[in-house]
């Protein structure tokens, strides 16, 4: 059966607009709606009970954001994420949270670091008791903290565009293996390095740590190499 969306109901016509962009956007990234499946204005229209403007909009900007393309005689579809694209998404992430984790070394206040270690640890705990879900917020949150500590407002907005994407990445990698732990000594390099207020060391623990998790993630989607 195909995702239904639940009505939406706001007086604002350009909070609507927002608000069905991050529905639709947020449906594709968590899979709800999967690659070739037909994005139809008046259906998506009709079950938000919104009229078709917004819908229509929306949709325009998942086409800026590739995340959606129009095909001649079939419509707007959803588009999959190709290797290259992922390729890329890290590459960008890669320079994101390294340049994070060097500003936030010069920044961090010692309750930030309590705070790191103590989510660090509570995510390696949920992780071995099969709390997945609760694990991966505990990642997020601790990656959360860095971007603050670097006291960055353009640098956390950049940063934040790509988290949908970079959670969609991470969830799979925490299916692997010995993969958890892994990050859980990755997560204790950068607290060290902050703890020194090293920005270089910082800078290349948290690469070394994206760049693992892409490189897991690529395995684990493309193992055919195509």
């Amino acid at each position: 059966m195909a995702y239904q969306f639940s009505p939406i109901k706001f007086d604002n016509m350009g909070y609507i607009r927002d608000s069905v962009f991050s529905i639709l956007r947020n449906a594709i990234l968590d899979g709800k709606l999967e690659p070739g499946q037909r994005l139809v204005e008046r259906n998506i229209a009709e079950q938000l009970r919104i009229s078709r403007t917004p819908v229509r909009e929306a949709i325009r900007k998942l086409e800026l954001e590739k995340l959606v393309i129009h095909i001649p005689r079939k419509g707007v579809v959803v588009s999959g994420f190709t290797k290259d694209d992922v390729a890329e998404i890290q590459l960008m992430r890669e320079a994101l949270e390294s340049l994070s984790c060097s500003i936030a070394a010069s920044k961090i206040k010692g309750k930030d670091l309590e705070k790191l270690e103590s989510v660090n640890n509570k995510m390696l705990e949920e992780y071995e008791k099969g709390n997945i879900d609760k694990s991966i917020s505990g990642n997020k949150q601790f990656h959360e903290i860095v971007y603050k500590a670097a006291e960055s407002p353009h640098l956390y907005y950049f940063v934040n565009t790509l988290r949908a994407y970079i959670s969609k990445f991470t969830k799979l990698t925490y299916t692997k293996s010995g993969r958890m732990k892994e990050v859980y000594n990755e997560h204790k390099e950068i607290i060290e390095a902050l703890r020194k207020h090293d920005s270089n060391r910082a800078y290349d623990i948290a690469k070394a740590h994206v760049e693992r998790t892409g490189r897991v993630f690529l395995e684990m989607s493309y193992s055919d190499n195509t």
